[in-house]
């Protein structure tokens, strides 16, 4: 137990200073800079601060009100995953500030998955040093560092290993006895999967309805077949639990217009290529394919994820080993049982890739699950464990100290080909010099306007998935937001209903009746993002300098420009001020 738990301290150390040192965080003014401050990552960041303010309820309905004004912002509409796991991390960022706690978030999703990685491959007869190796591998994949803090739900895939040690259970031979420790553990991992990214949720729900039919039609085991059955209800029951709230709204006030924007050729582009498991599209690899790689990048007709579906050094050799094993086992005299980590691949593929099942299941309609690449992280946790614990029956192995060189040799060669180039100091410091611009501007504007002023934002951007305009991406009307403590801005509630389609209307209306109607509203201000603006709102502030509003305040970077407006002391409703046309409906 001692030697586990070194074992389990050793490996969580060593994940965190490689990623550390990988990321550059090894100082704390590093620290309060996040490690992306991308398009995405500021979305993931607002949601961090939203559960920093306590508005971010695992089981609730999700209401916003420093966004969306004047309404305030409902996140019901559309898929918002980890609300519980965001809930708990409000008190993170209480307690270290926004930025440092989103950087231990990203550090932490890379722990958890080493240690999972580690258990589960020890449980299945691994040995610790091909464990160690494995884990590290997984923890560290070029998965995590292409997701990170931009999609912060999907680096939390820890719960990946512990999902296959389940699917093993419930493919044995005998299954799972309902009420036995085994049941109870897999009913306990099935929640903790169901609270995690729907696409990890989604293939372990395939995979025990394939148990259900294997057991009680192939078998004829139905106490077998019973348990998988429980455990896909436990799991589709803790997938609707976590997401009452968007069932409740779309149950009061139908499906939102918007919501279903992903189109069947999004099946297609974000679909599993399989070619992109083998091939390192980044900056690192020592593979002696990488310029292969290149080549693809700058071929590839449907760029979907790009980069993130890489394997490393240590799944395509893992991969390529067990490509052998079932080979041999299908050839051999006699034959032997195919592997079930080949099967469960099988099944992978013909599930993800471009074609595949998913693509008939979004002839149906059903486009939500529109990403598969991302099951490449299932692969890359099948082959892994199926690879370190392969590996670690063989005689050789035995020899422990030839055994552990081996392992330390493959493990570090695996991490030179997948870590990143470490991330430079300048790099650190233009995403710090980003933010404190941001810090400056939004506490220039809190000590010119009263709490709780609302600030009209333009250009007005759909949320979420917003299309990028200009030089500025879609999230990035939420800069401000994240440093702010007492304003009301216009930007972030979801998309698609009635209530919100009242801002459309004002941005196309000339400056002045603009400012005008805004006004009548309670508006404060405008916050224009410049660079979204071919001649950077340089037109727009003439025209409301010739009306009398002067007074504007520009953030350090020049990225954004507040012109202040003369709210009227009582607002009307936006309805009232630029009602909808005719025959269009209505909030």
């Amino acid at each position: 137990m001692r030697t586990g738990a070194s074992a389990a301290l050793a490996l969580a150390v060593l994940v965190a200073g490689l990623w550390c040192a990988v990321v550059g965080r090894t100082s704390l003014e590093a620290w309060r800079v996040p490690v992306d401050t991308g398009a995405d990552a500021w979305y993931t960041l607002a949601t961090l601060k939203a559960a920093h303010d306590g508005h971010l309820t695992p089981l609730g309905p999700v209401e916003v009100p420093e966004l969306g004004a004047p309404h305030g912002a409902r996140w019901n509409d559309f898929l918002r995953q980890h609300k519980l796991q965001y809930a708990l991390a409000g008190g993170l960022a209480r307690t270290f500030g926004l930025f440092p706690a989103a950087n231990l978030l990203v550090l932490l999703a890379a722990v958890l998955a080493a240690l999972s990685f580690q258990a589960v491959s020890r449980h299945f007869g691994a040995r610790p040093e091909w464990a160690f190796a494995g884990a590290c591998a997984f923890a560290l994949s070029p998965f995590f560092f292409h997701r990170s803090l931009a999609h912060l739900t999907l680096s939390f895939y820890w719960p990946i290993p512990l999902a296959i040690l389940v699917v093993a259970w419930a493919f044995e031979g005998p299954g799972m006895r309902p009420g036995s420790r085994r049941f109870l553990a897999a009913v306990a991992i099935a929640v903790v999967v169901g609270l995690h990214n729907i696409y990890f949720a989604a293939l372990l729900a395939q995979f025990l309805g394939l148990s259900f039919l294997v057991q009680g039609l192939v078998r004829r085991a139905p106490r077998a077949a019973l348990s998988s059955l429980a455990l896909l209800v436990v799991l589709l029951a803790t997938v609707l639990a976590d997401n009452a709230n968007l069932l409740v709204q779309a149950a009061r006030e139908g499906t939102p217009a918007g919501a279903l924007l992903r189109p069947y050729g999004n099946l297609e582009r974000y679909a599993l290529k399989p070619i992109e498991l083998l091939l390192p599209l980044g900056e690192a690899g020592i593979v002696p394919w990488r310029a292969a790689g290149k080549v693809y990048l700058g071929s590839a007709l449907y760029r979907g994820e790009l980069g993130s579906a890489y394997l490393g050094l240590g799944g395509v050799v893992a991969l390529l080993g067990l490509a052998i094993a079932t080979a041999r086992a299908g050839l051999g005299r006699p034959r032997r049982p195919v592997p079930g980590a080949a099967l469960a691949l099988a099944w992978v593929f013909a599930y993800a890739v471009v074609g595949g099942l998913n693509g008939l299941l979004g002839l149906t309609g059903f486009v939500w699950l529109r990403a598969t690449n991302r099951t490449s992280i299932w692969i890359l946790a099948v082959v892994l464990v199926w690879g370190a614990t392969e590996i670690s029956r063989a005689a050789w192995t035995r020899r422990r100290t030839a055994s552990v060189l081996a392992a330390a040799l493959l493990g570090a060669l695996t991490l030179a080909d997948q870590l990143p180039p470490r991330t430079p100091p300048e790099a650190i410091r233009g995403r710090g010099a980003v933010l404190a611009s941001d810090a400056v501007f939004t506490r220039s504007l809190e000590a010119a306007l009263p709490a709780g002023a609302m600030l009209f934002q333009l250009p007005v951007v759909d949320f979420p998935e917003g299309l990028r305009i200009r030089g500025a991406s879609d999230y990035e009307h939420l800069r401000p937001y994240l440093h702010s403590k007492q304003l009301r801005f216009s930007y972030g509630s979801d998309k698609g209903r009635p209530r919100e389609a009242w801002q459309r209307r004002v941005e196309a209306l000339e400056p002045e009746p603009m400012a005008d109607a805004l006004e009548r509203m309670g508006f404060a201000g405008l916050l224009v993002i410049r660079k979204a603006y071919e001649d950077g709102a340089r037109e727009l502030r003439e025209r409301l300098a010739a009306t009398g509003r002067l007074e504007t305040i520009e953030s350090p970077d020049g990225d954004f420009v507040f012109i202040r407006l003369r709210p009227a002391p009582s607002p009307m409703a936006p309805d009232v001020v630029v009602p909808p046309a005719p025959g269009s409906e209505s909030s």
